[in-house]
This record gives C-alpha cells, sequence and structure tokens, in this order.
C-alpha cells in the first residue's frame, strides 16, 4: 500500500486514537453545571455626618386620650352626691362636668364610655338637685308662712295707736300734742305734735343752689316727736313706722319738697339717722311749695299702721 502521506506533514486527521478523535460512536461527556448566581456584596454605606439625629420610624397607634372624661365623671359623682343639699356648689360641679363631659366627645380620638357615664350621672344630678331646691322652697315658706310678732317690724307696728279714749280719729289744734302707746303692752311710746306752718322762702333763698319753688314761697311745717319709753328707739325700728302727710285747703295731698339745699336746715323723717334716747325730743319737717296763707288752712296728717289717724289744723274738731 502506497503511503501517500508526506513526511514530515500531519494527516488533516488522527488516524489512530480514541473513537473520542473523530471515529467510532461518541463517549458520553459528563455536563458540569453551571455556578448559581450569587447575592451581590452590599454596597458600604456612608458615615453618618456629625450631629446627625436619624429620624424615628413610623409611630404605633395612639392610645385614646381620657384624662377630660375621667375628671368629668369625677365632678359628676362628687356633684350627684351632695346634691341632695340646696348649695350653689352642686350646680357649679354638675355644669362643670357637663361641660368637660361634651368636650371629650367632640375631641377626635378620645375615650367616649368615661363622658357617656358622666352625662348621665349629671341628668341624674340635676334631677335630685332639682328637687331639692323645691323641697327647701317649699319647706321654707310653710316654716316662714305665719309671721312672727315679735320680729315682724309691720305686725309691730300694728300694734301702735292713739290712747284709749281717744278714738282712732283724732283732730287736733296745731302745737296739741298726742300720746301713741303699744297696743300690745299698754306701754306710752310717743308724744307727737305738729306745729303750725312757718315761711321759710328767706332762709332757704341763701342756699347754693337755691331750691326751686314753682310758687315762689316754700313753707315748713314742723313735727316733733318725743321718746316715751325706756330704751332708745332705732330709726329703722318699728317705733317709726307711720305715714305723715300734709293736706292742701282743697283736700288734695301735696307733693312735699325733698330738695338737698335744704334738708341739712329742714331735715325729713327719713334724714333721722341716730337713734332716739329716752325723754329725746326730735323735729323732722313736711316743706311745702305754697304761700304761707294757704298752708295755714291746711292740715297735717299722721296714719299708723292700725288704721288711727290724727289730723291737725288751725281749728282743732
Amino acid at each position: 500500500m502506497t503511503n501517500h502521506t508526506s513526511q514530515g506533514r500531519r494527516p488533516p486527521f488522527a488516524a489512530y486514537g480514541p473513537a473520542s478523535a473523530g471515529y467510532g460512536p461518541t463517549a458520553p461527556v459528563a455536563t458540569v453545571p453551571a455556578p448559581a448566581p450569587t447575592a451581590p456584596w452590599p454596597s458600604p454605606q456612608p458615615a453618618p455626618a456629625a450631629g446627625f439625629v436619624p429620624s424615628p420610624g413610623p409611630a404605633g397607634p395612639r392610645p385614646p386620650r381620657r384624662a377630660l372624661g375621667i375628671t368629668a365623671l369625677i365632678l359628676a359623682c362628687v356633684g350627684t352626691l351632695f346634691a341632695f343639699s340646696p348649695s350653689p356648689l352642686v350646680w357649679l360641679l354638675l355644669v362643670s362636668a357637663l361641660v368637660l363631659a361634651i368636650v371629650q366627645l367632640a375631641r377626635r380620638g378620645s375615650a367616649r364610655v368615661p363622658a357617656v357615664i358622666a352625662i348621665v350621672i349629671v341628668v341624674l344630678g340635676f334631677v335630685i338637685a332639682l328637687g331639692a331646691a323645691i323641697l327647701s322652697g317649699l319647706t321654707s315658706s310653710a316654716s316662714s308662712g305665719g309671721y312672727d310678732p315679735e320680729t315682724d317690724a309691720y305686725t309691730l307696728a300694728e300694734r301702735l295707736s292713739v290712747a284709749p279714749g281717744d278714738g282712732s280719729q283724732v283732730d287736733l289744734t296745731w302745737g296739741t300734742a298726742e300720746i301713741i302707746v303699744d297696743s300690745g303692752t299698754g306701754d306710752d311710746v310717743w308724744s307727737i305734735r305738729a306745729l303750725a306752718p312757718v315761711d321759710v322762702t328767706a332762709e332757704t333763698s341763701t342756699a347754693s343752689p337755691s331750691p326751686f319753688s314753682a310758687s315762689g314761697s316754700l313753707v315748713a311745717i314742723p313735727i316733733e316727736m318725743t321718746n316715751l319709753t325706756d330704751e332708745s328707739i332705732d330709726p329703722d325700728g318699728w317705733q317709726l313706722r307711720f305715714s305723715s302727710s300734709f293736706v292742701s285747703p282743697d283736700g288734695s295731698f301735696a307733693d312735699g319738697v325733698y330738695d338737698p339745699a335744704i334738708m341739712d336746715a329742714y331735715p325729713s323723717r327719713y334724714d333721722i339717722a341716730e337713734p332716739i334716747a329716752p325723754g329725746e325730743t326730735v323735729t323732722f319737717y313736711l316743706v311745702e311749695d305754697m304761700p304761707l296763707a294757704d298752708a295755714e288752712k291746711g292740715s297735717v296728717e299722721v296714719g299708723l299702721y292700725s288704721g288711727d289717724l290724727i289730723t291737725w289744723r288751725a281749728s282743732g274738731g
């Protein structure tokens, strides 16, 4: 067989060798699995700057607010507990509890149970307090329904009357004294008399400012009172509870002149400021705006709560 291969030259394929070299059946070759992918390395974080404060993470749910509700509940309980006594403090506690409870209910995220319970207790307290106030008023009215003759000034003043035997209508001349007695004890209280009118126009004209006079003339009627008791009489006492007025000649009641310019010199009955000692005599005046001639034709009346009436005029009855 002739070898056509040139010396020194390699044939295009191996003439000999295993089948994997190109001849014979292909031998199985084990497959090498690919390496699994690996997680990337974390990138390094930069260091925080100086003074850096990390922000807090998200906060959890806030607990419901209940301070106002609990306060309202406490006030409601205290107010209801003392609601049986009619005291303004009870109403203050109940109203405060109601306001706090309403505010608690109006706030978002607030516990409602204490506020609702407080409102229920407040309503109960209002009912109890109102009932106690009504009951207290009825009890007070019942206890004060009858006047105590020892303390009620009006009842005591009804005991003032003219001396026994003179009757309930007494008509006297100017300057005549009349005795007023206490009908409850029979003791003398006052000796009283009205004097004749006097013209005080000249005396009052020097006052500053001078008092106004429509008629151009002012007259004063003095009324003297002497304390006949053994004790001082207070100006606000029941012993001074009577009326005094001047009656014009035509029978009408004249309007008195109450001017600060003349009150010092001619005080009214209401200007008596000091207690009247036993045996002391005080004088008050009725000042009228009219001529002296008309005043002399008029009369002075002193009316007592007992219904007795004492009258003084130029000519008595």
